[in-house]
């Protein structure tokens, strides 16, 4: 079974920004392409085209998205805060879904190996329960396991230089996809 990658933000609205990598959106852009690259038969990769409103943009994505059935999706994020010291790994999940708490742990915890980034509050686990909040519209409206990532702060030049090489996290990623496909 395929693994859906979405690209969090898009060519309009390119999220956080890192002096060390960039934005969020050419950040993981180059990252899902070249792990599509490795592993195109696993798996399918989902861009927001620019609309005037971000639930424009997203009914977009998962009206294509619900039509093909994947075991997981993953959207890629990294975090940003004005506090440059803010770091650790977080995911958000469906409040109700045991699976995505299960696969969101498992990342969490090889990223850290892997890494060695700090695992926030609550053990990186953000429940989410409705569309209208932030991150939720995906999370609450695919008809699969979705989980939304923030690996990093790109706002924390120390953290953000350990995501820098682009390769290990390609790797991390697959390792994880393929483990769990």
């Amino acid at each position: 079974m395929k693994v859906a990658l979405i690209i969090g933000h898009n060519s309009r609205s390119k999220g956080a920004y890192s002096s060390i990598i960039g934005s969020e959106f050419d950040y993981w852009k180059r990252i899902a392409m070249k792990i599509k690259t490795i592993i195109p038969d696993i798996v399918d990769v989902y861009e927001r085209s620019p609309n005037k409103y971000y639930t424009r943009e997203m009914f977009q994505v998962l009206e294509k998205l619900n039509q093909n059935k994947y075991a997981f999706c993953l959207e890629l994020h990294f975090n940003s805060s004005t506090d440059k010291s803010a770091n650790g790994c977080e995911c958000y999940i469906y409040h109700k879904n045991n699976e995505a708490k299960m696969l969101a742990t498992n990342f969490m915890h090889q990223l850290h190996n892997i890494f060695n980034v700090k695992i926030r509050n609550n053990h990186g686990i953000n429940l989410v329960s409705s569309s209208q909040v932030r991150g939720g519209y995906g999370i609450c409206k695919s008809k699969w396991t979705y989980i939304l990532i923030e690996p990093f702060f790109g706002s924390n030049p120390g953290e953000a230089l350990k995501f820098y090489d682009k390769n290990k996290i390609v790797e991390l990623l697959i390792k994880f996809i393929i483990e769990n496909t």
